[in-house]
């Protein structure tokens, strides 16, 4: 039976007999196996598998039936433009990557501290799959340390681009949004490649973005919580080695009566 997971990661998981779903039955999106943390899903035509489409882990599902080799469902929740669209995925998959397991509602904070301010730091160089040591960038860092529970001094660069728009994230309580779709991977590749090479670990989920709500402002700023050297006014973290932590946290946790939208707050001093 085809595979309809279009994913890199998906050609290495055996397919494996799903067990009768139940009409009606909420589940959420858990990919354990899967670096990217993107679960590519087909949107339902005329009740016929369609276009493929990416959702993030913990987004939630209702099953709606199982038909020619097919399970349906109502993505019922997120920060994706594909909330309440129908789609589906092979019926040997659903046990797979479809849990009863919901996020979690607790309150989860990002707390960043501002720290110093560096000149001519030399960083990986962006949108460079090579990032040879000779087209290393030296940008000037505005640098913080991060913590979520459990795991403290993570640093994070706040900006790293002058003179134009971007300026560090202000001071307050913000908002991180649940991740819309995934990001354009020419511009995280090569830190994937560089920690598997220099012994730093795998890198997960290097294109999800959450996107950050300003205080007093309503959706997207266009500022984020990703991995990184670069930062244009996000909270970019720099360790690529703690990324995994700061993702597990975010993406584990949703704020309740925000249908998804919300994963937690951040916090800036």
């Amino acid at each position: 039976m085809s595979n309809f997971l279009q994913n890199n990661d998906a050609a290495t998981n055996q397919i494996q007999n799903s067990s009768h779903v139940v009409i009606g039955e909420t589940r959420y999106v858990k990919l354990t196996s899967f670096r990217s943390k993107w679960l590519t899903v087909l949107l339902s035509n005329e009740g016929a598998p369609g276009k493929p489409v990416s959702i993030c882990e913990y987004t939630k599902t209702i099953i709606i039936n199982s038909q020619n080799g097919y399970t349906f469902f109502k993505i019922a929740d997120g920060n994706s433009e594909y909330v309440g669209k129908v789609a589906c995925i092979s019926d040997d998959n659903v046990d797979k990557y479809l849990l009863k397991n919901p996020p979690s509602a607790a309150k989860a904070t990002l707390l960043v501290q501002y720290s110093n301010m560096e000149t001519r730091t030399k960083s990986l160089p962006r949108r460079d799959p090579g990032y040879g040591g000779h087209r290393d960038e030296i940008l000037d860092q505005q640098w913080g340390v991060a913590s979520i529970p459990g795991n403290s001094s993570i640093k994070v660069t706040l900006n790293s681009v002058w003179g134009q728009k971007y300026s560090p994230i202000p001071r307050g309580v913000h908002r991180i949004m649940a991740p819309e779709n995934p990001h354009n991977s020419n511009m995280t590749d090569f830190y994937v490649k560089y920690a598997k090479d220099h012994g730093v670990g795998e890198v997960i989920a290097d294109q999800v973005w959450f996107p950050i709500e300003l205080k007093g402002t309503s959706g997207n700023s266009s500022r984020y919580v990703h991995i990184g050297n670069l930062s244009e006014g996000c909270v970019t973290v720099y360790d690529l080695n703690r990324w995994s932590d700061v993702y597990v946290f975010l993406i584990s946790h949703r704020i309740p009566e925000t249908r998804g939208k919300y994963v937690g707050y951040l916090e800036v001093k």
